[in-house]
Protein backbone atom coordinates (compact mmCIF):
# COMPACT_ATOMS: atom_id res chain seq x y z
CA UNK A 1 0.00 0.00 0.00
CA UNK A 2 1.41 3.35 -1.04
CA UNK A 3 0.53 6.55 0.75
CA UNK A 4 -0.18 9.09 -1.95
CA UNK A 5 0.06 12.77 -1.13
CA UNK A 6 -0.83 13.60 -4.73
CA UNK A 7 -4.37 12.48 -4.16
CA UNK A 8 -4.55 14.44 -0.95
CA UNK A 9 -3.63 17.45 -3.08
CA UNK A 10 -6.25 16.47 -5.63
CA UNK A 11 -8.94 16.45 -2.97
CA UNK A 12 -7.93 19.83 -1.58
CA UNK A 13 -7.71 21.29 -5.09
CA UNK A 14 -11.20 20.00 -5.75
CA UNK A 15 -12.41 21.65 -2.55
CA UNK A 16 -10.81 24.92 -3.55
CA UNK A 17 -12.20 24.84 -7.09
CA UNK A 18 -15.66 24.13 -5.73
CA UNK A 19 -15.41 27.08 -3.39
CA UNK A 20 -15.02 25.14 -0.15
CA UNK A 21 -12.59 26.19 2.55
CA UNK A 22 -12.33 26.29 6.33
CA UNK A 23 -15.62 25.31 7.95
CA UNK A 24 -17.29 25.06 4.53
CA UNK A 25 -14.70 22.48 3.48
CA UNK A 26 -15.51 20.44 6.56
CA UNK A 27 -18.95 19.75 5.09
CA UNK A 28 -17.31 17.17 2.83
CA UNK A 29 -16.78 14.69 5.65
CA UNK A 30 -19.35 14.68 8.45
CA UNK A 31 -18.04 14.99 11.96
CA UNK A 32 -14.93 16.97 10.99
CA UNK A 33 -14.60 20.46 12.42
CA UNK A 34 -11.69 22.05 10.55
CA UNK A 35 -10.04 22.19 7.17
CA UNK A 36 -6.91 20.73 8.78
CA UNK A 37 -8.85 17.63 9.76
CA UNK A 38 -10.08 17.22 6.20
CA UNK A 39 -6.51 17.68 4.92
CA UNK A 40 -5.19 15.05 7.35
CA UNK A 41 -7.62 12.46 6.02
CA UNK A 42 -6.87 13.46 2.41
CA UNK A 43 -3.15 12.97 2.95
CA UNK A 44 -3.85 9.44 4.16
CA UNK A 45 -5.29 8.45 0.78
CA UNK A 46 -3.48 5.37 -0.49
CA UNK A 47 -3.03 3.51 -3.73
CA UNK A 48 -4.25 0.12 -2.60
CA UNK A 49 -3.13 -1.64 -5.79
CA UNK A 50 -1.51 -0.58 -9.07
CA UNK A 51 -0.62 -2.23 -12.35
CA UNK A 52 -4.13 -3.64 -12.78
CA UNK A 53 -5.66 -4.28 -16.21
CA UNK A 54 -8.59 -1.85 -16.49
CA UNK A 55 -9.98 -2.38 -12.96
CA UNK A 56 -13.73 -1.96 -12.61
CA UNK A 57 -16.11 -3.46 -10.06
CA UNK A 58 -14.93 -3.72 -6.46
CA UNK A 59 -15.99 -6.01 -3.64
CA UNK A 60 -14.72 -5.84 -0.07
CA UNK A 61 -15.30 -8.84 2.17
CA UNK A 62 -15.89 -8.66 5.94
CA UNK A 63 -12.35 -10.00 6.37
CA UNK A 64 -11.00 -6.98 4.51
CA UNK A 65 -10.03 -8.72 1.27
CA UNK A 66 -10.60 -6.60 -1.84
CA UNK A 67 -11.74 -8.22 -5.08
CA UNK A 68 -11.34 -6.30 -8.35
CA UNK A 69 -12.82 -7.12 -11.75
CA UNK A 70 -10.03 -6.64 -14.31
CA UNK A 71 -11.90 -6.00 -17.52
CA UNK A 72 -8.69 -5.84 -19.55
CA UNK A 73 -7.14 -8.87 -17.91
CA UNK A 74 -10.08 -11.31 -18.10
CA UNK A 75 -9.59 -12.00 -14.40
CA UNK A 76 -10.66 -11.24 -10.86
CA UNK A 77 -7.83 -9.93 -8.70
CA UNK A 78 -7.85 -10.53 -4.94
CA UNK A 79 -5.89 -8.20 -2.65
CA UNK A 80 -5.60 -9.58 0.87
CA UNK A 81 -5.15 -7.56 4.05
CA UNK A 82 -1.36 -7.81 3.69
CA UNK A 83 -1.44 -6.40 0.15
CA UNK A 84 -0.73 -9.72 -1.58
CA UNK A 85 -2.39 -9.98 -5.00
CA UNK A 86 -3.65 -13.21 -6.58
CA UNK A 87 -5.87 -13.73 -9.62
CA UNK A 88 -8.71 -15.97 -10.76
CA UNK A 89 -8.94 -16.34 -14.55
CA UNK A 90 -11.43 -17.71 -17.03
CA UNK A 91 -13.56 -14.64 -17.70
CA UNK A 92 -14.12 -12.30 -20.63
CA UNK A 93 -14.36 -8.58 -19.89
CA UNK A 94 -15.64 -9.05 -16.30
CA UNK A 95 -17.35 -5.97 -14.89
CA UNK A 96 -18.44 -6.61 -11.31
CA UNK A 97 -18.43 -8.98 -8.33
CA UNK A 98 -20.82 -9.89 -5.52
CA UNK A 99 -20.77 -12.38 -2.65
CA UNK A 100 -23.73 -14.20 -1.09
CA UNK A 101 -24.37 -15.01 2.56
CA UNK A 102 -22.45 -18.30 2.24
CA UNK A 103 -19.37 -16.62 0.79
CA UNK A 104 -19.87 -17.71 -2.82
CA UNK A 105 -18.36 -15.31 -5.35
CA UNK A 106 -20.47 -14.17 -8.32
CA UNK A 107 -19.06 -12.36 -11.35
CA UNK A 108 -20.71 -10.30 -14.08
CA UNK A 109 -18.84 -12.06 -16.89
CA UNK A 110 -19.92 -9.49 -19.43
CA UNK A 111 -18.07 -10.74 -22.50
CA UNK A 112 -19.53 -14.20 -21.99
CA UNK A 113 -23.06 -12.78 -21.43
CA UNK A 114 -23.47 -14.59 -18.13
CA UNK A 115 -23.25 -14.51 -14.37
CA UNK A 116 -20.53 -16.92 -13.26
CA UNK A 117 -19.97 -18.38 -9.82
CA UNK A 118 -16.50 -19.32 -8.60
CA UNK A 119 -16.24 -22.75 -7.02
CA UNK A 120 -13.83 -24.12 -4.44
CA UNK A 121 -11.46 -25.07 -7.28
CA UNK A 122 -11.27 -21.37 -8.24
CA UNK A 123 -12.78 -22.09 -11.64
CA UNK A 124 -15.80 -20.09 -12.84
CA UNK A 125 -18.92 -21.91 -13.97
CA UNK A 126 -22.09 -20.47 -15.46
CA UNK A 127 -24.75 -19.63 -12.89
CA UNK A 128 -27.12 -17.74 -15.21
CA UNK A 129 -26.50 -17.41 -18.94
CA UNK A 130 -28.06 -15.81 -21.99
CA UNK A 131 -27.91 -12.29 -20.57
CA UNK A 132 -27.27 -9.13 -22.59
CA UNK A 133 -24.21 -7.36 -21.21
CA UNK A 134 -24.63 -7.85 -17.43
CA UNK A 135 -22.49 -5.13 -15.85
CA UNK A 136 -23.30 -4.67 -12.17
CA UNK A 137 -24.32 -6.96 -9.30
CA UNK A 138 -25.74 -6.51 -5.82
CA UNK A 139 -27.53 -8.81 -3.37
CA UNK A 140 -30.60 -7.44 -1.62
CA UNK A 141 -31.76 -8.20 1.91
CA UNK A 142 -33.96 -11.04 0.64
CA UNK A 143 -30.96 -12.80 -0.89
CA UNK A 144 -31.88 -12.03 -4.50
CA UNK A 145 -29.04 -11.22 -6.86
CA UNK A 146 -29.78 -7.97 -8.68
CA UNK A 147 -28.18 -7.59 -12.11
CA UNK A 148 -27.89 -4.52 -14.32
CA UNK A 149 -28.59 -6.06 -17.72
CA UNK A 150 -27.24 -3.13 -19.69
CA UNK A 151 -27.89 -4.60 -23.14
CA UNK A 152 -31.55 -5.24 -22.33
CA UNK A 153 -32.10 -1.89 -20.55
CA UNK A 154 -33.32 -3.40 -17.30
CA UNK A 155 -32.47 -4.56 -13.80
CA UNK A 156 -33.28 -8.17 -12.91
CA UNK A 157 -33.55 -9.86 -9.50
CA UNK A 158 -32.58 -13.56 -9.46
CA UNK A 159 -33.85 -15.80 -6.68
CA UNK A 160 -32.38 -18.81 -8.53
CA UNK A 161 -30.46 -19.27 -11.78
CA UNK A 162 -33.66 -20.00 -13.70
CA UNK A 163 -35.99 -17.71 -11.76
CA UNK A 164 -35.95 -13.94 -11.93
CA UNK A 165 -38.18 -10.88 -11.97
CA UNK A 166 -37.81 -7.47 -13.61
CA UNK A 167 -37.14 -4.76 -11.03
CA UNK A 168 -37.11 -1.80 -13.43
CA UNK A 169 -36.70 -1.31 -17.18
CA UNK A 170 -36.60 1.31 -19.89
CA UNK A 171 -33.10 2.73 -19.44
CA UNK A 172 -29.44 1.67 -19.47
CA UNK A 173 -28.51 0.79 -15.84
CA UNK A 174 -24.85 0.75 -14.88
CA UNK A 175 -24.63 0.82 -11.10
CA UNK A 176 -26.58 -0.42 -8.06
CA UNK A 177 -26.55 0.37 -4.36
CA UNK A 178 -28.86 -0.11 -1.41
CA UNK A 179 -29.40 2.41 1.36
CA UNK A 180 -29.58 1.38 5.01
CA UNK A 181 -33.38 1.42 4.71
CA UNK A 182 -33.32 -0.88 1.69
CA UNK A 183 -33.88 1.86 -0.89
CA UNK A 184 -32.45 0.86 -4.28
CA UNK A 185 -30.40 3.44 -6.19
CA UNK A 186 -29.48 2.95 -9.85
CA UNK A 187 -27.29 4.96 -12.21
CA UNK A 188 -29.06 5.57 -15.52
CA UNK A 189 -26.68 6.13 -18.43
CA UNK A 190 -29.49 6.63 -20.95
CA UNK A 191 -30.59 9.83 -19.26
CA UNK A 192 -27.39 10.80 -17.37
CA UNK A 193 -28.98 10.60 -13.95
CA UNK A 194 -29.24 8.72 -10.66
CA UNK A 195 -32.65 7.37 -9.67
CA UNK A 196 -34.18 5.47 -6.80
CA UNK A 197 -36.55 2.64 -7.55
CA UNK A 198 -39.63 2.02 -5.47
CA UNK A 199 -42.09 -0.89 -5.27
CA UNK A 200 -43.44 -1.90 -8.64
CA UNK A 201 -40.59 -0.22 -10.48
CA UNK A 202 -41.60 3.38 -9.78
CA UNK A 203 -38.67 5.68 -10.59
CA UNK A 204 -37.79 8.91 -8.78
CA UNK A 205 -34.93 11.10 -9.99
CA UNK A 206 -32.30 11.78 -7.31
CA UNK A 207 -29.87 13.77 -9.49
CA UNK A 208 -29.93 14.75 -13.17
CA UNK A 209 -27.31 15.98 -15.65
CA UNK A 210 -24.67 13.55 -14.38
CA UNK A 211 -21.77 12.99 -16.78
CA UNK A 212 -21.59 9.22 -17.36
CA UNK A 213 -22.32 7.94 -13.84
CA UNK A 214 -20.58 4.55 -13.60
CA UNK A 215 -21.27 3.16 -10.16
CA UNK A 216 -22.90 4.43 -6.99
CA UNK A 217 -22.37 3.76 -3.28
CA UNK A 218 -24.21 4.88 -0.15
CA UNK A 219 -22.15 6.29 2.72
CA UNK A 220 -22.84 5.96 6.42
CA UNK A 221 -24.33 9.46 6.26
CA UNK A 222 -26.93 8.26 3.75
CA UNK A 223 -25.42 10.46 1.02
CA UNK A 224 -24.65 8.98 -2.39
CA UNK A 225 -21.20 8.75 -3.96
CA UNK A 226 -21.08 8.52 -7.74
CA UNK A 227 -18.13 8.01 -10.08
CA UNK A 228 -18.29 10.23 -13.16
CA UNK A 229 -16.20 8.39 -15.72
CA UNK A 230 -15.80 11.06 -18.37
CA UNK A 231 -15.46 13.96 -15.93
CA UNK A 232 -12.79 12.12 -13.95
CA UNK A 233 -14.50 12.81 -10.65
CA UNK A 234 -16.19 11.20 -7.68
CA UNK A 235 -19.02 13.35 -6.38
CA UNK A 236 -21.10 13.28 -3.24
CA UNK A 237 -24.84 13.83 -3.62
CA UNK A 238 -26.11 14.98 -0.24
CA UNK A 239 -29.61 14.36 1.02
CA UNK A 240 -30.14 18.13 1.02
CA UNK A 241 -29.48 18.26 -2.72
CA UNK A 242 -25.89 19.51 -2.79
CA UNK A 243 -23.35 18.09 -5.20
CA UNK A 244 -19.80 18.08 -3.78
CA UNK A 245 -16.58 16.94 -5.45
CA UNK A 246 -14.73 14.32 -3.39
CA UNK A 247 -11.98 13.40 -5.87
CA UNK A 248 -11.04 15.09 -9.11
CA UNK A 249 -8.58 14.68 -12.02
CA UNK A 250 -8.90 10.91 -12.05
CA UNK A 251 -8.56 8.72 -15.13
CA UNK A 252 -11.93 7.07 -15.80
CA UNK A 253 -13.06 6.40 -12.19
CA UNK A 254 -15.66 3.70 -11.66
CA UNK A 255 -17.59 1.75 -9.07
CA UNK A 256 -17.08 3.39 -5.65
CA UNK A 257 -17.62 1.09 -2.67
CA UNK A 258 -17.28 1.30 1.11
CA UNK A 259 -15.68 -1.15 3.50
CA UNK A 260 -17.09 -2.03 6.93
CA UNK A 261 -15.14 0.81 8.54
CA UNK A 262 -16.61 3.37 6.16
CA UNK A 263 -13.52 3.95 4.01
CA UNK A 264 -14.21 4.84 0.39
CA UNK A 265 -12.62 2.79 -2.41
CA UNK A 266 -12.63 3.72 -6.09
CA UNK A 267 -11.44 1.86 -9.20
CA UNK A 268 -9.41 4.26 -11.34
CA UNK A 269 -9.72 2.32 -14.57
CA UNK A 270 -7.57 4.48 -16.81
CA UNK A 271 -4.65 4.45 -14.34
CA UNK A 272 -4.89 0.74 -13.56
CA UNK A 273 -5.26 1.15 -9.82
CA UNK A 274 -7.56 1.14 -6.82
CA UNK A 275 -7.64 4.09 -4.41
CA UNK A 276 -8.72 4.12 -0.77
CA UNK A 277 -9.81 7.32 0.94
CA UNK A 278 -10.12 6.87 4.71
CA UNK A 279 -12.73 8.91 6.51
CA UNK A 280 -16.29 9.24 7.68
CA UNK A 281 -18.66 9.53 4.78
Amino acid sequence: MKRNGVYGGVLMAALASAGYGGEAGAQLLPGLGTEEAVRAIAQDTVVLAAGLAAPRGLLITPAGDVYVAEQGGASIARIDADGKLTRIGGFKQPHDIAVDARGNLYVADTGNQRIAVVGADRKPVTWAGGLKSPVDLQFNAAGELLVCEYGASRVLAFSAPNKHRVVVSGFKPHGLAFGADGTLYVTDLSNRRVVKVGPGGAVEVVAADIDWPIGVAVGQSGDLYVALRDAGKVVRLTRSGKRLVVLDRLSAPRDPVFDAAGNLHVAETGAGRVLRLPGRF
